[in-house]
């Protein structure tokens, strides 16, 4: 029999200025595997376990409750009222997403193409991309219980405003309705609240066990960890009673098991790593396979390679065999698959709709509560510290930016306690421990929204000084993430006369400033376009903020521009109202930027718009 465990989470996207999210993913995958999962499980009846993050939850009420994010917002304006560096903000932003999918609808990815190749975007264009960019994402309970879906997507372009109105309505209906699904159907079980790696906040020096000489950032508050684990289990309790734990990332450590005990959970899962990993005795006929007795609690071991064909390999088969192939392999044994429970079904062309209903209909799934009740099959004496990615904690603590962080958290944690504690900064701290925070930092992993997830951390320990009442440090005022190149897109086309229009701008390359060292200076440029325009180096800060001007020459923030032809470093600086400047070790990077047959001459002077 096989105990499914779907993990339902995304970071917490919610800016600790407003509460607004500054990302759209909560709501994208909502109208996706967040509803589908649930909905196809109740109607034939499905045994298996949905994991649920109670920041996720939180995200889903602001939404349910009329909130919105920056993406949304834009997608609801009318086309007429959107300002130039909105317009070109739009087409950078809107295009993210499984790159299948422009595939899949041939009029989402000629959109895609002709801005890619630089092309002008009229009105009409533009509202198709403020429809494309939500409509691409539905899955298949939406696409049934609303079929005009399908007959926007036939249609592919010429949306009318009150179609786009009717996609995002549609939307918002399915936000609001989207917790009821999790009532009174399959079991569900927790995360901690705002997924932090616990045995890192238990100690950061554990992280040693599992990788020796590992510098130890002098984290330590254990309290936070219970803490994180007694809210969890309350807070999704409160749609249905919880006793399993999918402990963020699958880590874990003996003081972690003592806690989730104490905190009412009997059974938790991770990694077969873990497993192999740790003191035990017994099971040697099962492998990684069966319940086994944890201290006070049951474990239950994921298997790795099954649990990884369904998120990176089934998506490109036919429904019917991918699950037959999945059933086969993993045999009569009582066996663990657990993984994101939204992720995964980007890939899938019918949003995963075959495979789940051949796999989840063959009734040969169960929950992993009736996996935890079995006779254990062996007994683990002393469970391994570490997670379900190499058995170790690389990933959240092992590189410098890492440890900068942490020490950072650190800071803000032990100021907490020496103000009296206050209530209004401790949410502010627990959302800082989160995991999603330190997977950006280092080299590990690359996304182009990096810089934003350094932001948002930085940010929440900012207000947490704040709400104590004491001065933020200025170590919070610039990034701990070096500049990502992904945030720098190169120049598609050089630029026509500036007439004046947001068209003049096409083409143009962009850096994004609006993670950089500047974050928490008021009233900052978002953008800086640049390109060349009659042999001349043209740039223009987006929007045209009060006050702000690009200074040239000299300054303090270095403007690299690479490249065989391109001559030695050349500087300016953005200067601000109240004498702001980009501060001295901020750095932006563009790429490789060639003006005819000749490189950069600084003599020809930039058009400072």
């Amino acid at each position: 029999m096989i105990a499914l465990l779907l993990h339902m989470h995304q970071p917490d996207y919610r800016d600790p200025k407003d509460g607004r999210p500054t990302m759209p993913w909560v709501r994208l995958h909502a109208t996706r595997g967040y509803r589908d999962v649930p909905i196809l499980a109740k109607k034939i009846g499905a045994k298996l376990t949905l994991n649920l993050v109670p920041s996720l939850l939180d995200q889903w009420d602001r939404y349910a409750a009329g909130g919105t994010d920056i993406h949304q917002e834009l997608a609801l304006r009318p086309v007429h009222s959107l300002r130039p560096h909105e317009i070109s903000w739009m087409l950078d932003s809107f295009f993210h997403g499984h790159p299948s999918s422009f595939r899949w609808f041939p009029a989402w990815g000629r959109l895609r193409a002709r801005r890619d190749a630089g092309e002008h975007f009229d009105a009409q264009a533009l509202q198709d991309v403020q429809v494309w960019t939500n409509l691409a994402w539905f899955g298949f309970s939406a696409l049934q219980d609303w079929p005009e879906l399908r007959e926007l997507r036939r249609k592919g372009a010429g949306f009318s405003e009150a179609e786009k109105l009717r996609v995002l309505q549609i939307q918002t209906e399915i936000l609001q309705d989207l917790k009821n699904l999790y009532r009174g159907g399959p079991e569900l079980s927790a995360s901690p609240y705002f997924h932090p790696i616990l045995p890192l906040l238990v100690d950061n020096a554990h992280a040693q066990r599992c990788m020796p000489g590992n510098p130890d950032p002098g984290f330590r508050f254990p309290e936070d960890a219970r803490l994180q684990l007694h809210a969890a289990r309350q807070r999704v309790g409160e749609l249905a009673p919880v006793r399993g734990l999918w402990p963020s990332e699958g880590s874990v450590s003996p003081e972690v098991i003592e806690l989730a005990a104490e905190a009412g959970f009997s059974w938790f899962a991770t990694d077969q790593g873990v497993l192999e990993h740790s003191d035990r005795e017994g099971g040697e006929a099962q492998g990684h396979r069966g319940s086994w007795q944890v201290g006070p609690l049951r474990g239950l071991f994921r298997d790795r390679e099954l649990s990884d064909r369904i998120g990176f390999v089934y998506a490109n088969w036919e429904g019917k065999k991918a699950a037959e192939d999945l059933l086969r392999r993993a045999g009569d044994s009582s066996v663990l698959l657990a993984l994101d429970g939204e992720n995964p079904w980007e890939g899938y062309p019918d949003a995963g709709e075959s495979f789940l209903t051949e796999f989840l209909g063959s009734g040969r799934t169960r929950s992993c509560a009736e996996l935890a009740a079995e006779t254990p099959v062996g007994k683990i004496r002393r469970i391994h510290t570490g997670s379900w990615i190499n058995a170790d904690f690389g990933i959240w603590i092992g590189q410098k930016e890492d440890q900068e962080a942490w020490g950072l958290l650190r800071e803000a944690r032990q100021a907490w306690e020496e103000a009296g504690r206050p209530a209004s900064a401790r949410m502010h701290l627990l959302a800082a421990e989160g995991s999603d925070w330190f997977w950006w930092y280092g080299d590990d992993f690359s996304t182009p929204f990096a810089m934003e997830f350094d932001r948002l951390f930085r940010a929440h320990l900012a207000a947490a000084w704040r709400a104590m009442g004491k001065e933020v440090p200025a170590a919070l005022q610039k990034p701990i993430k070096k500049q990502d190149p992904r945030r720098t897109s190169a120049p598609r086309a050089a630029l026509p006369v500036d007439d004046g229009s947001w068209a003049a701008w096409a083409g143009a390359g962009a850096v994004d400033l609006r993670s950089g060292s500047m974050a928490p200076l008021p009233d900052m440029p978002q953008r800086l376009l640049f390109g060349e325009r009659s042999g001349k180096l043209a740039l223009k800060l987006l929007p045209e903020s009060e006050g702000w001007r690009v200074v040239w020459p000299g300054g303090s923030a270095k403007i690299s521009v690479k490249g065989a032809e391109i001559g030695p470093v050349r500087e300016l600086h953005l200067e601000g109202p109240g004498g702001h400047r980009l501060p001295s070790e901020g750095e932006i990077e563009l790429p490789a930027l060639k003006i005819g047959q000749r490189s950069w001459d600084p003599q020809l002077g930039p058009l400072l718009s």
